[in-house]
């Protein structure tokens, strides 16, 4: 029971995380250009955070 709840705050969190991230890369990239570095930091570092949220759903 105690997990669940964690994974439940902890997923929630990650969505979080995740659509402020693909915000500031859609923000980014339309000042810079969707290739850019800073962009394709901002989109691998969002890919983490999908793995990481793919880890806790499976868990539950």
């Amino acid at each position: 029971m105690q997990t669940y709840r964690y994974n439940s705050a902890l997923r929630r969190a990650l969505l979080v995380d995740i659509e402020a991230g693909r915000e500031l890369m859609v923000q980014v990239g339309l000042e810079e250009g969707f290739t850019s570095k800073n962009t394709l930091i901002i989109s691998q570092f969002i890919d983490q955070l999908l793995n990481q949220l793919e880890k806790v759903t499976e868990t539950d």
